[in-house]
């Protein structure tokens, strides 16, 4: 009965937003790929929001993607969680927005992200939803969400639905240094602006350095990437500096930013757009913690690709105290499962002074890192982030680094909270800190 209601709400809000985009005729930029989408959705924003106002430009909230969520960003509207009320609330509404809501009122850009869970997810998008420019961020060789895709070529012909859909005049974005993409776009006789560390790409990622406070431990606090643009002996350069976030693989997102706002025109917002950016809560975020340790946030989810980032960050900072990773199962991997744990295993053996996995599937995380080396007294392994929270916390000294990172049912912000210097500001720099989550 749920199921039938759920899909009602779903057809009814689809429909909604399919009338407002014919109505509104918003541009839309549409981001999808397997890892990466919404720490992309929100730089490009960000360059929009600077360029043509906040009130021109709209973006999915947090990580709308789904068949549900998707609805919900176009119409500007809250996730009604299991609220009846509010899911009625929500129709009416949209209504009110498709039909009766003036083209002056609605945005006159939508930033959207759009996921697949389920094979026809973006199919189905696909046959309402045309871009004006379509954003390809990353697939990766065992990718998440692969639990119901037949192997990752299926996964990767689902994601190209969406550059299939483009508008006749439009632009793909596509990530230079992901091979599967840059393949599959040959396939679509529309411009292309790639972006990433070849040298080919129209956007060059040239330098990426992560920064370090000086007092009074030195600890790291940010990223910067150097992005470099037009033709050799020509190009120019654009500074990028992210205070609060790390790693390599979250600067991706302002290069494909930058290489959006080149295919607009607009490029010499670049890095002016980025000044007061604030990344997404729970992706390579830098929080102050308990001891004098500093927390590398990244529980909001996990997959194998985006797992050997994080440890690879932690990998090359320079720190005085431990590095220290708590790792949570990363889900949906269907027969892919154990390999990738291990994997991720070998890796942390290499990085870590101390590995703490939580969850069942993460023992194999464990069990690999002994087998790569790494002592059995540091490594520490817990059914759930409730048993791993104090646990962790209690092992915290200055100068420590603490990469906590897993799939969103692991919960693994239960495990950032417990870090945090001022745990009292967990609703402010944390994840699933809506009362719907904590209650669960």
């Amino acid at each position: 009965m749920k199921s039938i209601l759920k899909n009602i709400v779903v057809s009814i809000m689809t429909l909604e937003a399919r009338v407002a985009l014919m109505r509104h005729r918003p541009k839309v930029i549409a981001v999808t790929g397997n890892v990466g989408k919404t720490s992309a959705k929100d730089a490009i924003y960000a360059v929009m929001a600077h360029v043509y106002g906040e009130e021109s430009v709209r973006k999915s909230e947090k990580s709308f993607n789904s068949e549900i969520g998707l609805p919900l960003a176009i119409l500007g509207l809250e996730n009604g969680w299991s609220s009846a009320a509010l899911w009625l609330k929500n129709i009416k509404d949209g209504l009110l927005v498709a039909l009766f809501g003036s083209r002056r009122g609605f945005p006159e850009w939508l930033v959207l992200e759009v996921g697949a869970d389920h094979p026809g997810d973006i199919e189905r998008a696909a046959k309402w939803l045309h871009s004006d420019i379509v954003v390809l961020t990353r697939m990766s060789d065992v990718p998440v969400h692969v639990e119901f895709f037949k192997d990752a070529d299926e996964l990767l012909r689902e994601k190209m639905f969406l550059a299939h859909a483009l508008k006749p005049a439009g632009t793909i974005v596509v990530n230079a240094d992901d091979p599967r993409f840059m393949e599959a776009v040959k396939m679509i006789p529309a411009k292309t602006i790639s972006y990433g560390t070849a040298k080919t790409a129209d956007v060059v990622m040239a330098e990426s350095e992560i920064s370090y406070m000086s007092e009074p431990v030195s600890l790291p606090i940010g990223q910067y990437v150097v992005v470099r643009m037009g033709e050799e002996g020509k190009a120019v350069e654009k500074k990028i500096e992210l205070r609060f976030a790390v790693g390599d693989h979250i600067m991706y997102a302002f290069a494909a930013a930058t290489a959006v706002a080149k295919a607009l025109g607009i490029e010499n917002a670049i890095p002016d757009a980025f000044k007061d950016f604030k990344s997404p809560n729970g992706r390579m975020r830098m929080l102050k913690g308990i001891n004098g340790c500093a927390v590398i946030d990244d529980s909001y989810n996990s997959s194998p690709l985006a797992c050997a980032e994080a440890l690879k960050t932690l990998a090359k900072m320079t720190v005085r105290g431990k590095k220290i990773a708590v790792l949570g199962d990363m889900k949906e991997l269907g027969a892919n499962a154990e390999r990738a744990h291990r994997d991720v295993g070998f890796l942390a053996a290499e990085t870590l002074h101390t590995l703490v996995t939580v969850g069942e599937s993460s023992r194999s995380i464990a069990s690999a890192a002994r087998d790569a080396g790494l002592a059995a007294d540091r490594i520490l392994s817990f059914d759930d982030s409730v048993a791993a929270a104090p646990a962790v916390a209690d092992i915290a000294r200055a100068g420590d680094v603490i990469l906590v990172k897993g799939s969103q049912s692991m919960r693994m912000e239960r495990v950032s909270k417990a870090l945090l210097a001022h745990p009292e500001r967990a609703p402010e720099l944390l994840v699933r800190q809506e009362k719907e989550w904590v209650d669960r």
